[in-house]
């Protein structure tokens, strides 16, 4: 019989006899898990493969329960190849898939998902139709822990160009509450690909003259682990504060630092 991801995912858990918390090993909240067993939250592919793998199932076998005619089972099972080619930016698979889900029954929501990973790994957001960019949109706009799992931040930060500037001060502010306080504890993954966010999002404040807006950002890359990694996210912060604040001095001092230690290329394209 065809099981959801949740269904799945509970079957295996009592089979192995193990309470929700030890199953998911602290790689997803307890309370969010629980709704993911009972179809109320959907997990990115992301953290279903890291459970998967701290449990020692097999991938394959588990994803072969999903597969199967039903439109619901085949649709969460194509998401979740989907979000697993992308995050190992296998570009024949996700062009293959991208052509099985514009060609199957399923929602909506579900093919401009594909349409935006395939778009992002193959460089071609402009190619996206004013349709595509508004479901987009709204698919951000809709979710409400998008801020929590490393795809979708990665989504997030490689669309951000499709946002206007209003709409990137808000989903900021939102990144903002979640990262408070809780940021230098996640993943350096996580910690880079927020912090690359808020890079891209001070270069917005620039390019729309809105330099007082950068300061929901300059809260977010304060909280990053202070490890020589993320090192240069702070400095590139720091000279964009320098910058909106009107210190050319400073703004300068930073621009000859980056010079001077072979990262020209990082400061070609700061103002």
């Amino acid at each position: 019989m065809s099981k959801s991801i949740g269904e799945a995912l509970k079957e295996e858990r009592r089979s192995l006899g193990l309470t929700q918390e030890q199953f998911i090993k602290g790689i997803i909240s307890e309370s969010f898990y629980s709704k993911v067993e009972r179809g109320k939250n959907e997990i990115v592919a992301v953290d279903l493969l890291k459970i998967l793998a701290a449990n020692n199932i097999s991938e394959e076998e588990f994803l072969s329960k999903l597969n199967v005619k039903e439109n619901n089972n085949l649709e969460e099972d194509l998401k979740v190849q989907l979000l697993n080619a992308y995050s190992i930016h296998d570009k024949k698979k996700i062009s293959m898939l991208v052509q099985k889900t514009q060609n199957a029954a399923i929602d909506e929501n579900t093919k401009i998902s594909a349409r935006l990973i395939d778009a992002v790994v193959n460089n071609k957001i402009n190619d996206l139709t004013q349709r595509e960019i508004t479901q987009i949109k709204r698919k951000f706009f809709e979710v409400d822990d998008w801020t929590k799992n490393i795809t979708t931040l990665q989504l997030f930060c490689n669309s951000m160009l499709l946002f206007d500037f209003d709409e990137l001060v808000l989903f900021v502010k939102k990144l903002e509450k979640t990262c408070k306080g809780k940021l230098m504890k996640l993943p350096f993954n996580t910690q880079k690909i927020i912090a690359s966010i808020c890079i891209n999002y001070f270069h917005n404040c620039y390019t729309n003259d809105c330099g007082q807006d950068a300061s929901y950002g300059y809260e977010i890359i304060g909280e990053l682990a202070n490890i020589p990694d993320l090192g240069i996210y702070v400095i590139v912060t720091n000279f964009y504060k320098a910058y909106f604040q009107g210190n050319k001095k400073k703004s300068q001092q930073i621009l000859d630092f980056l010079n001077q230690n072979g990262l020209s290329e990082i400061s070609s394209r700061l103002p």
